[in-house]
């Protein structure tokens, strides 16, 4: 990743460097949704702002012939691999956090550092925002489920209706039943903290801690059921009855939770700006936009993009939360 200087002074290489590696050390660490994605990196300079990811068919076993001894099997009974193709289009985000003259005169590195973290983590929630809503949307052949008591999505309200393991249970059976790939052995349950909360009381629950090197857990690992690894995110996809099952509201109390195999859905970076590199631009001294020079103004931008692969290696499961927050 590169840091651009626009009218700089007084900016070492040095200095480049260590708010260059901020900014990716933030993003990286604040990243949940996007680590299980099948990355496609599309190269620069090619022509192009769509990735094409190709799809294999299910396997079956009428895809497999009975053999005989000393004959050669006849080409009409060759599989035909018939791929389908998926296409992923980038678009570009960026953000740009502005320091007054006055914060610069009092301590500037402080400043700029903070706002190099800020810039980070931005960057990591839109990723998995942009993830998240193409999850929570009106994807064909996804799965559904329901917690508790309720039936449907309009149902989902009570407090019956908080997420308990039998639901993850049945979504990793779901998965399973249509032969989804597992990563390292284990389904991904990726859920809201106060989701998580519900099932940590179970006798089955497992925390993380008694079972993983903190080194080779995910981020944002909490714990572990039924061959499901428990994934947290501050980020999650929120429904409302007023706004619909498929639009993100903030305000809704209906919490989606993403039980996925792998390859389930893929995330497409360009290889010279991507979320995992985005490009950091400093700007500082006088321009016509700013003739006296008020303001240093430290940014990034980078392309991103996202498509569902296997709409049947992803369960939804509707869900309300017991937790209550602290007043």
């Amino acid at each position: 990743m590169a840091i651009t200087k626009v009218g700089t002074s007084g900016i070492s290489d040095s200095l480049q460097t260590y708010f260059d590696k901020k900014l990716l050390e933030q993003t990286l660490k604040n990243i949940v949704l996007d680590q299980f994605a099948y990355k496609s990196p599309l190269p620069s300079k090619i022509g192009s702002k769509d990735v094409k990811f190709f799809r294999y068919p299910e396997s079956a076993t009428t895809d497999v012939e009975s053999l005989t001894e000393g004959e050669a099997m006849a080409t009409s009974k060759y599989k035909q691999l018939s791929l389908e193709t998926v296409s992923v289009s980038l678009s570009q985000y960026g953000q740009i956090v502005g320091i007054s003259d006055l914060l610069s005169a009092v301590e500037l590195f402080n400043h700029m550092e903070q706002a190099t973290v800020q810039n980070g983590q931005d960057a990591a929630l839109k990723v998995d925002e942009i993830l998240r809503n193409k999850l929570g949307s009106n994807v064909t052949g996804k799965q559904k489920r329901f917690a508790g008591a309720a039936t449907d999505w309009a149902s989902v309200g009570g407090t019956d209706d908080a997420m308990t393991a039998l639901d993850i249970l049945d979504a990793s059976t779901n998965l399973r039943s249509k032969n989804a790939r597992t990563s390292n052995g284990y389904f991904t349950a990726i859920m809201a903290p106060e989701v998580a909360r519900d099932l940590m009381n179970d006798d089955d629950w497992l925390e993380a801690s008694k079972y993983g090197d903190p080194d080779q857990l995910f981020r944002g690992e909490v714990g572990r059921y039924a061959g499901t690894r428990v994934v947290t995110t501050t980020n999650p996809f929120i429904s409302k009855q007023a706004t619909g099952q498929y639009t993100y509201d903030a305000t809704g109390a209906k919490y989606s939770t993403f039980v996925v195999g792998d390859q389930a859905y893929g995330g497409v970076n360009l290889a010279t700006m991507s979320a995992y590199a985005p490009k950091m631009m400093i700007s500082q001294g006088p321009d016509k936009s700013d003739p006296l020079a008020q303001l240093t103004t430290v940014g990034f931008k980078f392309y991103y993009g996202c498509e569902v692969l296997q709409a049947s290696h992803l369960v939804e499961i509707y869900s309300t939360t017991n937790y209550t927050a602290a007043t």
